[in-house]
């Protein structure tokens, strides 16, 4: 009787997680949503298996890609005293009120009495 001695080989560990960056996920993404664009021939190229794309085209928001003009973002609001609305024709001079704006790099800060056509004008500018 023949024995075979054969050392048993243990699977190896499977290497640490990669770490994508959110640029690089993104490309993917807008690979993927391109017309006739295969999800799982994308993910090859890359490396990448098809289900982790599915997933950040989830996390993305699927169709929506983020090209600066279709971000809708809220902004944070703070409620500093309630005042009645008076007719405009009636509204007496604006005593020391001050509106502090943010948006991206942007920051208005309007202080005292402000003309309301060109605020207007400048929050027409201002946000998209």
């Amino acid at each position: 009787m023949d024995t075979i001695i054969q050392p048993v080989a243990r699977p190896s560990k499977r290497g640490s997680y990669r770490r994508h960056s959110d640029e690089f996920k993104r490309a993917v993404v807008a690979q993927s949503l391109l017309p006739d664009a295969s999800v799982s021939r994308i993910a090859r190229q890359h490396n990448l298996n098809a289900n982790q794309v599915f997933a950040w085209r989830k996390l993305f928001g699927e169709g929506q890609q983020e090209s600066g003009n279709n971000v809708c973002t809220l902004l944070p609001v703070t409620v500093v005293a309630s005042v009645m609305a008076q007719p405009v024709a009636e509204q007496a001079p604006a005593c020391g009120g001050i509106i502090e704006l943010t948006v991206g790099k942007a920051r208005l800060r309007l202080e005292g009495a402000v003309d309301t056509a060109v605020l207007h004008l400048v929050l027409q500018r201002l946000l998209p």
